[in-house]
């Protein structure tokens, strides 16, 4: 009896087929087209203005473009419906009757996801660093830590937001998109605003911290200060709870056709 593949070969092989899918489909071209609006005016403001100083100009173009816009876009439009779309799609019964893991296919989908968000988000981060500073090349290079810092920051804040929509788009395959717009903009978005201790339940702050964002939002001098390394730990741990739920729920739920 020939022995059924193991998860490894399993996700490996359901990401190769979303893979597949995230390059021909229009996702792909939505997010590109999303990244260079966000990228497009803070290089006009630095390449136009005159008195504009580079520097102010990426940082306002990071908080304001990607962690306020793409961080909250990009797994949204990649990892929400990846399990609603196989159920809509009466193609989730095809993949569960092959020899593979159930929690597979719910990983290899996120694994893409996640890999597609962060290729669009590096894409843009690193373009609108070059052209910002194409005036001022010495200090494209003396700022490029503080961009990856960011961008590394933004990374892990995009994929604990991919687990979360993984979770929401398994738990609810019908209307993924919806309840994932609805966590992600009142617990992430408006709870990250808030004064006092109420932005730890947003990982957004947390990541904002990480990346060395100046504080916004309502009261923002008596938020509690927190160590760095805390801050990556909690959007890690949140993010492996999300995706670890999403996985296990797709392993062993009953997702029917009719949900759809």
């Amino acid at each position: 009896m020939i022995a059924p593949p193991s998860i490894v070969s399993s996700t490996m092989a359901i990401a190769r087929l979303s893979a597949k899918r995230v390059i021909r489909g229009r996702k792909l071209r939505v997010a590109a087209v999303a990244a260079f609006v966000v990228v497009l005016f803070p290089a006009v403001v630095a390449l136009l203005e005159s008195d504009a100083i580079a520097v102010d100009v990426v940082r306002g173009g990071i908080k304001w473009g990607f962690f306020r816009l793409l961080v909250f876009l990009l797994p949204i439009l990649f990892a929400s419906g990846v399990i609603g779309e196989e159920v809509e799609g009466r193609t989730l019964h095809f993949l569960t009757m092959r020899p593979v893991n159930r929690g597979a296919i719910a990983l290899g989908k996120f694994l893409v996801a996640a890999a597609a968000s962060i290729a669009v988000l590096w894409a843009a981060l690193l373009l609108m660093h070059v052209v910002s500073f194409a005036t001022a090349p010495t200090q494209m290079i003396e700022q490029l830590g503080d961009t990856a810092r960011a961008g590394g920051a933004a990374s892990l804040l995009v994929v604990t937001y991919c687990g979360i929509c993984l979770f929401w788009g398994s738990l609810v395959p019908e209307a993924g998109g919806m309840v994932s717009v609805i966590w992600l903009g009142f617990v992430e978005f408006f709870l990250g605003l808030m004064p006092g201790a109420v932005r730890f339940a947003s990982m957004s702050h947390f990541a904002q911290e990480l990346a060395g964002i100046e504080r916004g939002g309502f009261f923002a001098e008596i938020v509690p200060d927190v160590e760095l390394w805390i801050c990556g730990l909690v959007v890690a741990a949140v993010g492996l709870l999300f995706t670890t739920f999403g996985v296990l729920w797709v392993q062993l739920s009953e997702l029917r056709y009719g949900k759809a």
